[in-house]
């Protein structure tokens, strides 16, 4: 793994009037690593996800990305559903490249290919289950070739089978052929499934950092909370009496 980051925020702060959402926020992303991001709803998760794609802008920090190009894939899929699966995936290859309708048709298949979805080609979003829609979604994300997919919530709402088949995805993607990935989540299973790295968001900067073998063996409040469900409180509380007993 190269020792030069991908994405960098440094000292990252946002703020909507007198609300801060993000504060001094700092962190490196390196290539071929996927980071998972855990929060509490409303800790500013998915807000890191618009500031590195430029979707919004800090309101004083950096934000350093040496990608060639940026991937994301949404919550929900957002396919246009009076286009086919294969007219979904071509559109943004027609409005920003060069390429004529040979070459786009080979991009796209082998695309929908990667995560599995070349055999619904013909098919239109709503002939499709939810996670297929999702896998279509990221497909059309990886026709552009990017270098990072963002992901915000991939697994939430599908079924535990689903969700298995997606992360596998996310895995294969980095092993075949070296995406970055950073991973907005709050569900555990796709934590310990996908992640090289863990990071915890709380009051707008990380609390807390480590690998997944990590994230599973310290007694620290924070992986505590979300390993056990319980909150920071209860987990400091914890905390403190393991440390009186040792």
């Amino acid at each position: 793994m190269s020792k030069i980051p991908i994405v960098t925020l440094k000292d990252v702060c946002l703020e909507y009037g007198h609300k801060k959402i993000l504060d001094n926020l700092s962190f490196d992303i390196y290539p071929r690593e996927i980071v998972s991001i855990l929060g509490e709803s409303g800790s500013g998760k998915s807000t890191i996800l618009k500031l590195i794609s430029n979707l919004i802008y800090p309101t004083k920090g950096d934000i350093i990305v040496k990608a060639n190009r940026l991937g994301m894939s949404f919550q929900y899929p957002a396919l246009f559903n009076s286009m086919t699966v294969w007219e979904n995936v071509a559109l943004a290859l027609f409005e920003t490249t060069d390429f004529d309708h040979e070459q786009i048709d080979a991009i796209v298949k082998e695309s929908l290919k990667m995560v599995g979805m070349d055999k619904v080609i013909d098919l239109y979003p709503e002939e499709l289950s939810g996670g297929m829609q999702k896998r279509v979604s990221i497909a059309r994300t990886l026709a552009l070739k990017p270098d990072v997919l963002l992901y915000d919530e991939p697994s939430t709402g599908l079924d535990p089978a689903t969700a298995a088949r997606l992360e596998t995805d996310m895995i294969n993607l980095r092993d075949d052929i070296g995406v970055t990935s950073i991973v907005v989540t709050h569900v555990i299973e796709t934590v310990l499934k996908v992640s090289d790295r863990i990071l915890i968001l709380d009051k707008g900067y990380i609390v807390w950092e480590g690998t997944k073998e990590d994230f599973l063996s310290e007694s620290s409040p924070y992986p505590c909370s979300f390993r056990e469900r319980q909150t920071i409180e209860y987990c400091q509380q914890k905390c403190k009496e393991n440390k009186k007993n040792e």
